[in-house]
Parts: C-alpha cells; sequence; structure tokens
C-alpha cells in the first residue's frame, strides 16, 4: 500500500487548518479581490472585499484564479491562459500560456507554452528565468520557493530567481507553505504500508528523518512551528527538529462546552460554529462574534467572511455587518492549477509511468478487496464531505486519482446534521486522468498507443472494443477528450464499458 500512503500524504495539502495550528495568522496569502458571478449574471466580476465595491463587473466568461498580490490569471476559450494585473483587470499582462501557476506575493509565477519548457515570470510578463529542459513541472512559489520535478519523477526546490537550491532526489515533495520548513519522501521502509519522510528547511538542510509507521502526518507542512501527526491511537506535535512537543491552540475547551453540533477553527483563531443547522462565528472563549443565523460562513482573510443564505452569498465583517451591498451566488476561492507542466512531455516516460500505477490484480495501492476502511487515512474526518457521492478525488502530481466505491463514501442522517463514513463500500474502479491541453494535440494518442503496446507485459490482453483484460477478471480501458486523457481500472470485467476516443477540436 506505498501508493496510497503517498498519495494521502500529498492529498492533504490542500487543507489550510489543523489540529495544531496557531493563534497568529496562518493563511497562505491574504486575499483583498475575489472573483465572484454577481446575482443574475453568468460572467465573472471582481470584488474588492475590503471596500465591498466590483472593481471589474461581468469581465470574463470563464472564472479567474484567485487573486494574489494583485494577479491572477484567466482560461480562455481556446484551453490557454492569460495573466491580469487587477490594476487594468480587463488587459492581459501576458497571456496564451498552455500551463499556469498562480502568483504568489513574491511577485513571480511559473508557466509554459504549448511544446515550450517551463519560465519563472515576473508581474510584467518578463521571463526571469527559462527552467532547464529536464523539469516536467513545477509548483507555484510559497515562501520564495517552488518544488519542481524532473523527467524521473524525482522532486527537489528552486528560488524566485530559477536557480536549485535543492537538488531533485525525493521522491515527492510539498510547498514551504506557512513555515520554513518542508516535507518531503525520501525511501520506502521495508515494511510495505510504511515511508520514510524527511523535513528539511529552505537551504536543503535535512532537519529529521522519521518513518510513518511511527508518525503520520496530518498535512506535509509546517503550520506555526510545529506539524501535526497520529502516533497510535494519540494526536502529537512535532517541532522542527522531530521533537514531540504541546500543542500550541489547545483552547477548544470554551467551545466544545457551547453545546454546538459542529465547529472548526479558522486561520485566525475564531470558531465557525453550527446549531440547528445554522451557523455563527465565536472566538476562542466563546464569545459570539457574529450570531448563529446564516446557512454558511467562509472565513477568506482574518477580517471578512462570505456569509451565505439560500442561494445568495454577501461579504461580511468579522462582527457580521455587512461590507457594501454587493451579492453574488458564487465565488472562486480554491487553487485550480498549483503546479505548472512543460508544454511537452516524454510520452515513453508518461506511459511508463501509468503503467506502473497498475496491476493486474489492482492499480493505485487499491484491488477488489479494497475498503474505505482501508484508506481511512485519505480522507477528512468530517463525513458530511462525502456524504451522497461513492468517489475519493486525490490529485497526485499532473494526475487526478478518483477511487469509485460500489456505493456512497457516507451516509448522512435525516436532517444533514451529521453523516458517518460507509467503511465497507468497496473500490469498484480507479480513474487516473491527466490534463494534456499544455502539449501538442498528438500527445494523448501516442501515449495511449504505447500502453496498449504494452499491455501484455502486465497481463492483459485485448477483449472487445478497446477494452483489455486480466486473467484476474479485472479490465482496462483508455480514452481521450478535448485534451483530457483517462485510464480506467475495473475491478471486475462485466463493468467495464469503451471510452470514447476524441481528438482536439
Amino acid at each position: 500500500m506505498k501508493i496510497l500512503s503517498r498519495i494521502a500524504l500529498a492529498a492533504i495539502a490542500a487543507l489550510l487548518l489543523t489540529a495544531c495550528g496557531g493563534n497568529e495568522s496562518t493563511y497562505q496569502y491574504k486575499t483583498q479581490y475575489l472573483p465572484v458571478q454577481l446575482v443574475g449574471s453568468e460572467k465573472w466580476s471582481i470584488l474588492d472585499v475590503n471596500s465591498g465595491e466590483v472593481v471589474a463587473k461581468d469581465a470574463f466568461t470563464n472564472a479567474p484564479s484567485p487573486i494574489v498580490d494583485g494577479m491572477f490569471y484567466v482560461m480562455n476559450d481556446d484551453g490557454s491562459y492569460d495573466y491580469y494585473d487587477v490594476s487594468a483587470p480587463t488587459t492581459p499582462v501576458a497571456g496564451h500560456f498552455g500551463s499556469v501557476t498562480s502568483f504568489s506575493d513574491d511577485g513571480v509565477a511559473v508557466c509554459s507554452r504549448v511544446g515550450g519548457q517551463l519560465c519563472v515570470i515576473d508581474r510584467k510578463g518578463q521571463v526571469v528565468k527559462e527552467l532547464p529542459k529536464e523539469v516536467s513541472q513545477c509548483s507555484m512559489f510559497s515562501r520564495g520557493m517552488a518544488a519542481i520535478q524532473n523527467d524521473h519523477g524525482e522532486w527537489g526546490y528552486i528560488n524566485t530567481s530559477g536557480d536549485t537550491i535543492v537538488p531533485a532526489t525525493y521522491s515527492s515533495a510539498n510547498l514551504f507553505l506557512y513555515n520554513d520548513y518542508a516535507v518531503v519522501i525520501s525511501t520506502s521502509q521495508p515494511s510495505d504500508s510504511a515511508l520514510t519522510f524527511t523535513v528539511i528547511d529552505k537551504s536543503g538542510k535535512v532537519m529529521y528523518n522519521a518513518s510513518t509507521a511511527t508518525y503520520q502526518p496530518l498535512q506535509p507542512y509546517y503550520i506555526n512551528g510545529v506539524l501535526p501527526a497520529v502516533k497510535g491511537d494519540s494526536l502529537v506535535c512535532l517541532s522542527p527538529e522531530g521533537k514531540e512537543v504541546a500543542n500550541p491552540i489547545d483552547d477548544q475547551e470554551k467551545v466544545q462546552k457551547g453545546g454546538y453540533n459542529d465547529f472548526s477553527r479558522t486561520p485566525s483563531g475564531d470558531y465557525i460554529v453550527v446549531k440547528d443547522k445554522k451557523t455563527g462565528l465565536v472566538d476562542k472563549d466563546n464569545k459570539t462574534l457574529i450570531p448563529i443565523k446564516h446557512d454558511n460562513l467562509l472565513d477568506i482573510n482574518g477580517e471578512r467572511l462570505i456569509a451565505v443564505d439560500g442561494d445568495t452569498y454577501q461579504i461580511v465583517d468579522r462582527t457580521g455587518q455587512p461590507v457594501g451591498n454587493v451579492k453574488f451566488e458564487n465565488a472562486h476561492v480554491s487553487e485550480d492549477n498549483p503546479f505548472a507542466a512543460r508544454g511537452y512531455i516524454d510520452t515513453d516516460l508518461a506511459a511508463a509511468a501509468l503503467m506502473m500505477m497498475f496491476e493486474e490484480d489492482g492499480a493505485c495501492g487499491a484491488t477488489a478487496h479494497t475498503t474505505l476502511m482501508d484508506m481511512n487515512s485519505m480522507v477528512s474526518t468530517d463525513a458530511r464531505m462525502y456524504a451522497g457521492s461513492n468517489t475519493l478525488i486525490i490529485p497526485q502530481g499532473p494526475y487526478i486519482i478518483q477511487y469509485v466505491f460500489d456505493r456512497d463514501v457516507a451516509t448522512a442522517n435525516a436532517d444533514s446534521t451529521a453523516a458517518s463514513f460507509n467503511y465497507d463500500a468497496k473500490v469498484n474502479r480507479v480513474i487516473i486522468s491527466m490534463n494534456l491541453n499544455h502539449c501538442p494535440a498528438t500527445t494523448e494518442e501516442a501515449i495511449t498507443k504505447k500502453i496498449e503496446s504494452r499491455l501484455g507485459t502486465k497481463g492483459f490482453v485485448l477483449a472487445r472494443d478497446g477494452i483489455f483484460c486480466s486473467d484476474y477478471l479485472s479490465a482496462l480501458t483508455m480514452g481521450y477528450d478535448q485534451g483530457i486523457m483517462s485510464l480506467i481500472y475495473y475491478m471486475h470485467f462485466n463493468e467495464s464499458v469503451p471510452q470514447p476516443r476524441n481528438k482536439r477540436s
């Protein structure tokens, strides 16, 4: 199950909150501008959350990315991306990139053109440095560092000048998000279920090594000086030197006594609380900041929140007072492209990498006997997040891996105030997909043909309509549509269906 452990560690990078968070600001970046869809509009506008004013009304057909330090990108109708500055929000700074990341507070981003190499650009769209040809993908910058991967799947780090600071020697790497430490995966232990993880600083110095057999990190980054991890049946916090230290925020006791149906800590140290299907905000002493009256609240920068009532959203301050009078129906607050990919790939290496993700009896660590209980380290503790869905979606570098179960992952109770996991649900298929729109239009067809020509070495033979079968009666099929290539592994051949193969328009 080494693949499951590695994926689980990478997947939790998306979490903003931790069980060992701190009281100071723990936002990756401060949000001043927010992409929104105004009530009654299908187009996207930009809202200044500090003033409550719209600075670009109905300016975009596609959703702008999160806006960092005034910079953002928007996808064009042809699948390419343009960068914009919020000071002139309708005029591209630079454009027609095939792959992009968001800008960071460091004032740089990473992008590539179709068929071209990755490069670091500044706020004016000027190339700071073109990255070496062997760099196949690069993360967005955070705290002056970005993670890079080479053609052999090894990871390292560069600085904002594009210079390599940590050579690519690790099997996986995570961002320097909130502190100057990052968690990387180095090697597997003799036990098939354990990995060695390493904590490094921004110079690449190894702070310590540990095994997931002892510590299972809840997230692959430090926040406020600690790394939360599961040790046996307990939650512990690890210092940058790997020592167990006290939880720096052990302040939930008063909130727990509030009798809430649910509560969650915001990065700023307040608590969003739920009672009788309504939501409010309290501080760590359980003092009411926003009365429990909204359908939902989303903290966006510590001083501003999105209040949800019915289908309408509005910006409110920390006391619940409206900021401006703009109402909207949708907002884009999550990151789409934390990684940019080089504008071409080695199709032989890509085919080989995909083939390493499956065997005759299973794919990505799952077999026909794998249950949700076997994969519980990959899910959040809040079962409500999964109620009504039979799929776990796990980003893994350039891939999106979907574990599809034979029933819903979780079931909500009658009034949806709680849910329970269906731990006996079994995986019945695994979908591995990747976006190849940053590559020449023939790429997905070339990878598919190379995998098909080698499937015999994995014990698969063509059965019908592009579906390959193994002696385990599992099945494999591949397809692509508009630049998205998908490989679907079926645990049971009789459930398999062929995929379309549509070239890009």
